[in-house]
């Protein structure tokens, strides 16, 4: 006899703040598509996030735990993290348990061994074996892993010598664009003068995330100003010391500070080509999962990538862009100018990249 899944309630768990977390925000919204009713527990969320998650889902109540207000040391943080998650959890009664984030699961420890519970992983932890340890023994207790990339779950396979692979849940949104939503305050201006310089025929060329000399964006900056009558860089994402570096490559560049999701969508949308670009540092950014490139893809952005295998079988293998190498300033010139001269072909392919994955599908596979 067929037994049918129960989608009565869900709990999610995430000891970050979601509203930095993109991937995390999907998850909700995807499961409380399923679910008659989703708990969300975060450590943190900022008021806009939480407002349009419970615009979008109407079954969904968020405990917030405030951890950045408590100031307490890091371990009186994870303690009380800890002892509230099992409070809540226990207190609620559920078919699922979701473990949103590695960091989430290593907090939580061995005592998650008595729930049943699935443990997403959206980073690979190859460069902390600290984590790597935690949560490879969290896995033989985990009904499910996810992951965020293919490749990331042969790799978790091998490494953990697990009986299956992992699920694969890719970063695309669920969300849209705020409808009517607009970017006020100190970075309205900054969004003004982006429309200003579109109205003026240039071309935008957005790169959004961290912002970190890891991610070599040097290249950009000089192939940017070296056309600054056709181009504008504009950049968007927290800083980490590269900034102005950049700007003194290009002193043209328009930076814009994080800005919380979906919000940030307003940015997206006008672009012209998207940046992806990791560095070669560990397998985590060679077989990297950016929900930018589902995010650029939704408005049929194309984009241009540096050649690593997490966006040369993506992104390229689509044609929704182009790989180059990003050390070389005539190669990243020379790729967009490619990308340009097809314009049409890259931005409906970018289309199709978006169109290729039915997030309900995978969602429902995992959790049934």
């Amino acid at each position: 006899m067929k037994v049918e899944t129960s989608y009565k309630s869900a709990v999610i768990v995430c000891k970050g703040n979601p509203s930095f977390i993109a991937p995390v925000l999907n998850v909700v919204l995807g499961l409380s598509k399923l679910y008659e009713s989703v708990k969300l527990i975060c450590g943190d969320i900022s008021k806009e996030s939480e407002a349009f998650l419970l615009g979008e889902c109407k079954h969904l109540s968020i405990e917030n735990l405030r951890l950045q207000n408590r100031g307490t040391s890091k371990i009186l943080s994870v303690y009380y993290f800890r002892k509230k998650v099992f409070q809540l959890i226990n207190g609620t009664p559920h078919d699922l348990l979701w473990i949103a984030t590695g960091d989430t699961a290593v907090s939580l420890g061995t005592k998650l061994k008595g729930y049943q519970f699935v443990m997403c992983l959206l980073e690979l932890y190859d460069a902390v074996p600290v984590y790597n340890f935690l949560l490879r023994r969290l896995s033989q207790y985990a009904y499910k892993i996810v992951t965020a990339e293919y490749n990331r779950s042969a790799i978790l396979r091998v490494r953990w010598k697990l009986k299956n692979t992992p699920y694969v849940l890719p970063n695309k949104p669920y969300f849209k664009p705020v409808e009517g939503g607009s970017i006020n305050g100190t970075n309205g201006p900054l969004v003004q003068k982006v429309k200003e310089e579109i109205s003026k025929g240039k071309k935008i060329i957005l790169y959004q995330g961290i912002i970190t000399h890891y991610r070599r964006l040097d290249t950009i900056a000089k192939a940017t100003f070296e056309n600054d009558s056709k181009f504008v860089f504009l950049i968007v994402g927290k800083d980490f010391d590269y900034i102005d570096t950049l700007k003194e490559i290009n002193p043209n560049i328009i930076h814009i500070p994080f800005i919380d999701a979906p919000l940030h969508l307003e940015i997206t949308k006008l672009a012209d080509i998207g940046i992806v670009v990791y560095d070669f540092i560990d397998l985590n950014n060679i077989y990297c999962a950016p929900n930018k490139i589902w995010e650029y893809a939704m408005f049929s952005k194309p984009m241009l990538c540096n050649d690593i295998p997490g966006l040369k079988y993506t992104v390229e293998h689509y044609r929704a862009g182009l790989c180059t190498d990003f050390n070389c300033v005539d190669s990243v010139k020379d790729t967009m100018g490619k990308i340009f001269s097809d314009y049409g072909e890259y931005a409906s392919n970018a289309a199709t990249f978006y169109n290729s994955v039915d997030l309900d599908s995978i969602i429902k596979n995992i959790v049934r």
